[in-house]
């Protein structure tokens, strides 16, 4: 295999940071939001993206396709959630915040090195 670019590195890291970052702004929003209400139930969801971004770090680092595909999907699916975030009551900054690391890391994943690497 070829060796792993920079950019798919950083994608990776940037995975771990965004996942491990959006599993503990789940938990406050479940523990805040009394585990059923509404905002919790969007916790509930955004817990389980922050899992899976986590195994597809790795996946990443190891250079498996179905990793960047799913973490493209991932990646898009938390910044649909920091919109939904904002229209119920979440700050403008921290949908920004919340959403930059998945902004880098989709434009990462598409370089011309990074398709080479994962051979599309």
């Amino acid at each position: 295999m070829a060796q792993r670019p920079l950019g798919v590195t950083l994608v990776a890291i940037i995975a771990w940071l965004s996942g491990f970052l959006q599993i503990i702004g789940s938990i406050f929003v479940i523990i805040a939001g009394v585990f059923i209400t509404p905002p919790a139930i969007v916790g509930w969801l955004s817990l389980v993206i922050g899992i899976v971004t986590l195994i597809v770090g790795v996946g990443l680092w190891r250079g498996n396709p179905t990793a960047r595909t799913v973490a493209a999907i991932v990646f898009i699916a938390n910044i649909v959630l920091e919109v939904v975030g904002l229209l119920s009551g979440e700050s403008l900054w921290s949908a920004i915040g919340g959403s930059i690391l998945s902004i880098i890391g989709l434009m990462l994943l598409y370089t011309r090195s990074a398709r080479q690497y994962f051979g599309s």
